[in-house]
Protein backbone atom coordinates (compact mmCIF):
# COMPACT_ATOMS: atom_id res chain seq x y z
CA UNK A 1 0.00 0.00 0.00
CA UNK A 2 3.18 2.34 0.68
CA UNK A 3 3.97 2.43 -2.92
CA UNK A 4 0.58 3.48 -4.18
CA UNK A 5 0.64 6.68 -1.77
CA UNK A 6 4.06 7.23 -3.23
CA UNK A 7 2.92 6.85 -6.53
CA UNK A 8 0.04 8.86 -5.87
CA UNK A 9 2.10 11.77 -4.78
CA UNK A 10 4.29 11.73 -7.27
CA UNK A 11 1.11 11.83 -9.62
CA UNK A 12 0.13 14.80 -7.91
CA UNK A 13 3.83 16.68 -8.23
CA UNK A 14 3.99 15.63 -11.95
CA UNK A 15 1.06 17.46 -12.39
CA UNK A 16 1.40 20.88 -9.95
CA UNK A 17 4.79 20.79 -11.48
CA UNK A 18 4.43 20.56 -14.91
CA UNK A 19 0.83 22.99 -14.75
CA UNK A 20 3.41 25.35 -13.28
CA UNK A 21 5.43 25.31 -15.85
CA UNK A 22 3.11 25.48 -18.36
CA UNK A 23 1.43 28.89 -16.48
CA UNK A 24 4.96 30.19 -16.83
CA UNK A 25 5.67 29.90 -19.91
CA UNK A 26 2.35 30.81 -21.19
CA UNK A 27 2.64 29.31 -24.18
CA UNK A 28 0.61 26.09 -24.94
CA UNK A 29 2.24 24.62 -27.85
CA UNK A 30 3.49 20.92 -27.93
CA UNK A 31 7.10 21.87 -27.51
CA UNK A 32 6.36 23.80 -24.63
CA UNK A 33 3.40 20.42 -23.28
CA UNK A 34 6.74 18.15 -23.77
CA UNK A 35 8.98 20.19 -21.87
CA UNK A 36 6.06 20.77 -19.04
CA UNK A 37 5.80 16.78 -19.21
CA UNK A 38 9.63 15.69 -18.80
CA UNK A 39 10.19 18.61 -16.78
CA UNK A 40 7.47 17.55 -14.15
CA UNK A 41 8.36 13.90 -14.43
CA UNK A 42 11.96 14.65 -13.22
CA UNK A 43 11.28 17.48 -10.85
CA UNK A 44 8.56 15.20 -9.28
CA UNK A 45 10.87 12.28 -8.70
CA UNK A 46 13.25 14.54 -7.28
CA UNK A 47 10.39 16.04 -4.92
CA UNK A 48 9.67 12.13 -4.19
CA UNK A 49 13.02 10.78 -3.31
CA UNK A 50 13.96 14.28 -0.94
CA UNK A 51 10.79 13.64 0.79
CA UNK A 52 11.20 10.27 1.74
CA UNK A 53 14.69 10.23 2.47
CA UNK A 54 14.20 13.71 4.55
CA UNK A 55 11.13 12.12 6.52
CA UNK A 56 10.05 15.76 6.85
CA UNK A 57 6.24 15.59 6.97
CA UNK A 58 4.24 18.88 6.34
CA UNK A 59 0.52 19.33 6.32
CA UNK A 60 -1.38 22.98 4.94
CA UNK A 61 -4.86 23.52 7.29
CA UNK A 62 -7.63 24.88 5.09
CA UNK A 63 -8.26 28.41 6.92
CA UNK A 64 -4.58 28.92 5.52
CA UNK A 65 -5.66 28.38 2.14
CA UNK A 66 -8.73 30.12 2.63
CA UNK A 67 -6.70 32.95 3.43
CA UNK A 68 -4.51 33.29 1.43
CA UNK A 69 -7.15 33.03 -1.66
CA UNK A 70 -6.36 36.70 -2.15
CA UNK A 71 -3.09 36.61 -3.20
CA UNK A 72 -3.52 35.93 -7.08
CA UNK A 73 -5.35 39.57 -7.07
CA UNK A 74 -2.79 41.36 -4.61
CA UNK A 75 -0.36 40.15 -6.89
CA UNK A 76 -1.94 42.31 -9.51
CA UNK A 77 -2.22 45.03 -7.36
CA UNK A 78 1.06 45.11 -5.75
CA UNK A 79 2.60 44.89 -9.60
CA UNK A 80 0.72 48.18 -10.30
CA UNK A 81 2.00 49.61 -6.94
CA UNK A 82 5.55 48.64 -7.48
CA UNK A 83 5.56 49.60 -11.39
CA UNK A 84 4.62 52.85 -10.05
CA UNK A 85 7.24 52.94 -7.80
CA UNK A 86 10.06 52.36 -10.50
CA UNK A 87 8.70 54.45 -12.70
CA UNK A 88 8.66 57.28 -10.01
CA UNK A 89 12.58 56.60 -8.88
CA UNK A 90 13.78 56.73 -12.85
CA UNK A 91 12.00 60.04 -12.67
CA UNK A 92 13.37 61.04 -9.83
CA UNK A 93 16.99 59.42 -10.47
CA UNK A 94 16.93 57.49 -6.59
CA UNK A 95 17.30 54.13 -5.70
CA UNK A 96 13.83 52.56 -3.64
CA UNK A 97 14.85 51.56 -0.50
CA UNK A 98 11.85 50.18 1.01
CA UNK A 99 11.35 48.94 4.61
CA UNK A 100 11.80 46.09 6.75
CA UNK A 101 8.63 45.06 8.81
CA UNK A 102 8.09 42.25 11.34
CA UNK A 103 4.51 41.35 11.56
CA UNK A 104 2.81 38.92 13.63
CA UNK A 105 2.42 35.60 12.63
CA UNK A 106 1.58 32.09 14.32
CA UNK A 107 4.62 30.31 13.25
CA UNK A 108 4.35 27.63 15.95
CA UNK A 109 7.14 24.75 16.22
CA UNK A 110 7.59 21.64 13.79
CA UNK A 111 4.30 19.92 14.17
CA UNK A 112 3.33 19.01 10.20
CA UNK A 113 0.39 21.61 9.74
CA UNK A 114 3.03 25.00 11.52
CA UNK A 115 5.77 23.61 8.70
CA UNK A 116 3.00 23.41 6.21
CA UNK A 117 1.52 27.12 7.21
CA UNK A 118 5.34 29.01 7.16
CA UNK A 119 5.78 27.18 3.94
CA UNK A 120 2.80 27.73 2.03
CA UNK A 121 3.15 31.66 3.77
CA UNK A 122 6.46 31.89 2.83
CA UNK A 123 5.83 30.52 -0.80
CA UNK A 124 2.35 32.31 -1.55
CA UNK A 125 4.38 35.95 -0.50
CA UNK A 126 6.68 35.29 -2.66
CA UNK A 127 5.15 35.98 -5.38
CA UNK A 128 4.30 39.42 -4.77
CA UNK A 129 6.21 42.20 -6.24
CA UNK A 130 6.26 44.37 -3.38
CA UNK A 131 6.29 42.00 -0.28
CA UNK A 132 8.66 39.15 0.61
CA UNK A 133 9.01 36.99 3.83
CA UNK A 134 12.67 37.08 5.13
CA UNK A 135 12.52 35.23 7.85
CA UNK A 136 10.13 33.86 10.18
CA UNK A 137 10.95 33.61 13.50
CA UNK A 138 9.17 30.98 15.53
CA UNK A 139 10.13 31.91 19.33
CA UNK A 140 8.67 35.09 18.95
CA UNK A 141 5.93 34.55 16.99
CA UNK A 142 7.08 37.48 14.23
CA UNK A 143 7.79 37.47 10.21
CA UNK A 144 10.07 39.45 9.10
CA UNK A 145 8.84 40.81 5.71
CA UNK A 146 10.17 43.31 3.07
CA UNK A 147 8.06 46.09 1.35
CA UNK A 148 9.61 47.75 -1.38
CA UNK A 149 6.57 50.45 -1.10
CA UNK A 150 5.31 50.25 2.68
CA UNK A 151 1.76 49.89 2.87
CA UNK A 152 -0.61 50.46 5.87
CA UNK A 153 0.41 48.24 9.03
CA UNK A 154 -2.52 45.62 8.80
CA UNK A 155 -2.57 45.54 5.36
CA UNK A 156 0.27 43.40 4.65
CA UNK A 157 -0.08 40.21 2.90
CA UNK A 158 0.25 37.65 5.70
Amino acid sequence: MAWLRGAASWVLWWLSLALLWLLYQGEWNAIQLYAAASAGAVSATIAVLVRSYAGVRTRVERRWLVRLAGVPQSVVVEFAVVTRVLVRALIERRVPTGEFRAVPFPAGGSRPAERGRRALVTMAMGYSANSYVVDIDEDEGLALLHLLSPVPRGEELL
